[in-house]
C-alpha cells in the first residue's frame, strides 16, 4: 500500500492541529504527517507536547519555520517528505486515511492522471473552536474530476467549474514541479489559482467514490481578501503575470501548441473563472436586503440554513454555496416516503450517499465508517444509533 505524505501548514492554531493529530493517531494512520509551523512560541510548545504524546502511534515530522510564508512552507514540506505521494490539508481539516490510500493506488496504475480525490464535506460547529456539537454540514464538493483530453480543454472547464485540487493526492515529484512558481508568487489568491490551474493543465484528475475530505468553517479560519480588494490591490497584476506566463508554458509543453494558442486558452479559462466568481461574490455581498441578513440570526443564534451560503463562500476556493444550501434544505427521495417512518427516510437518503449529518451517521451510508472517527474526534462523544 503506498503511503501519502500529509502536508500541513499551521500558524497559531495548536488546538485545531492537536485535534487533527489525535484523529490520525486514533486510526493508526499509516500516512506520515509533515507539519510546517509559522506560529508563536506558545503554540509551538503546545504542539510539541502533543507530538511527544502521539509520536509512538503515528509518524510525525515537525518543523518550526516562522520566517517563511505559507506558500514557501508548503513547498518546503514537499521537499522534506520522503514518500512518493502527498496531499495538502489545513490544520482544521480532515483527510480520510483509507481514501488517501485508494487515491494513491489509482495514481500508481494511471500515469495520465496527475491528481485523484473523493467527496468532500463542509461542516460547522455550534460554538467557536475545534470541539463541540455539529451544526451545519453539507457537500463542499460531491464529484469533481477533469477527464478532458487536452490541457486547454481541462482548464476551460475548470475555470467554469472551479474547485480546489490542492487537497487532492499528488505524486510528490509532480507536486514539487507544479510548485516552482507557487512559492514565489506574492498574492495568496493567485497562489492558490496558480497551483490549481497548473495541476489541471498538466494531467487528468480522477474522482474516486469515497469520503475523502472534511473542511471546517469557523471564525478563526484564514480568509482570502474580498474579490474587489483583490482586483484593485498592488500585487494583483504582477501576480497575474506570473500566473499567465507559468500556465502558458505548462500548456505549450502539455498540448504541444504555440505560445499564442496557449496564451489565448489561459485568457479564456481565467476569464471564465473571474466572470463567474465575481458575479457570485457581488450577489452574495449586495444581493440581499438588510432584513434578510438579519433573519440569519434568531434570538442570538445562527440559523444554519440561512447562514450556510455566507459561511461556505468565505472558505477560500469554494464555489459550492448554492448547492450546499439546496442540499441542506432538500433531498432526492421517492414520493412514497411520506408513508415511511423518519428512520426509513434517512435510510434511503443514507444509501444514496447523501452528505448530511443524519445520513452520514446512519449505518447504511457508504461513508458511515469513515465519517464516525471524525465525528467522534470533534464531538468527543461516541455515536449511539
Amino acid at each position: 500500500m503506498p503511503k501519502v505524505a500529509i502536508l500541513i501548514t499551521t500558524m497559531n492554531r495548536s488546538g485545531f492541529l492537536i485535534r487533527l493529530l489525535r484523529y490520525y493517531a486514533s486510526l493508526g494512520s499509516p500516512h506520515p504527517v509533515y507539519i510546517g509551523d509559522g506560529g508563536d512560541r506558545e503554540h509551538q510548545k503546545r504542539t510539541e507536547l502533543a507530538i511527544e504524546e502521539l509520536q509512538s502511534q503515528i509518524n510525525i515530522h515537525y518543523h518550526y519555520w516562522p520566517e517563511i510564508n505559507d506558500r514557501q512552507t508548503l513547498k518546503r514540506l514537499g521537499e522534506v517528505a520522503g514518500e512518493s505521494y502527498c496531499a495538502y490539508t489545513g490544520d482544521d481539516d480532515f483527510l480520510i486515511p483509507d481514501s488517501l490510500s485508494k487515491c494513491a493506488e489509482f495514481l500508481e496504475d494511471h500515469s495520465e492522471y496527475r491528481t485523484s480525490q473523493g467527496r468532500a464535506v463542509l461542516f460547522s460547529l455550534k460554538q467557536p473552536g475545534p470541539f463541540g456539537a455539529m451544526d451545519g454540514i453539507g457537500p463542499y464538493w460531491s464529484k469533481k474530476e477533469a477527464e478532458e483530453k487536452t490541457g486547454a480543454e481541462r482548464i476551460l472547464h475548470f475555470g467554469q467549474n472551479y474547485w480546489v485540487p490542492q487537497f487532492s493526492v499528488h505524486r510528490r515529484n509532480e507536486f514539487l514541479d507544479d510548485s516552482i512558481k507557487y512559492r514565489e508568487i506574492t498574492d495568496r489568491s493567485f497562489g492558490e489559482l496558480l497551483h490549481t490551474f497548473t495541476f489541471i493543465s498538466k494531467g487528468k484528475s480522477k474522482f474516486i467514490d469515497c469520503l475523502y475530505l472534511l473542511r471546517q468553517g469557523h471564525d478563526a479560519r484564514y480568509l482570502l481578501p474580498d474579490s474587489f480588494d483583490w482586483l484593485t490591490g498592488p500585487d494583483w497584476y504582477p501576480s497575474f503575470q506570473v500566473f499567465r506566463d507559468s500556465l502558458t508554458s505548462a500548456l505549450m509543453e502539455t498540448d504541444e501548441i504555440t505560445k499564442a494558442a496557449a496564451e489565448e486558452s489561459v485568457k479564456q479559462a481565467f476569464f471564465a473563472y473571474l466572470a463567474g466568481g465575481m458575479l457570485r461574490k457581488y450577489q452574495s455581498k449586495y444581493g440581499q436586503t438588510t432584513s434578510s441578513k438579519q433573519n440569519a440570526t434568531v434570538n442570538g443564534k445562527v440559523n444554519i440554513q440561512k447562514s450556510l451560503r455566507e459561511l461556505v463562500k468565505k472558505i477560500p476556493g469554494t464555489r459550492q454555496a448554492t448547492a450546499l444550501l439546496r442540499n441542506a434544505k432538500a433531498s432526492i427521495v421517492p414520493r412514497h416516503v411520506d408513508k415511511m417512518t423518519k428512520e426509513d427516510r434517512w435510510a434511503i437518503r443514507a444509501e444514496k450517499g447523501e452528505l448530511l449529518l443524519p445520513a452520514l451517521l446512519h449505518s447504511s451510508s457508504p461513508y458511515h465508517e469513515d465519517f464516525l472517527p471524525v465525528y467522534e474526534a470533534i464531538t468527543g462523544q461516541p455515536v449511539k444509533l
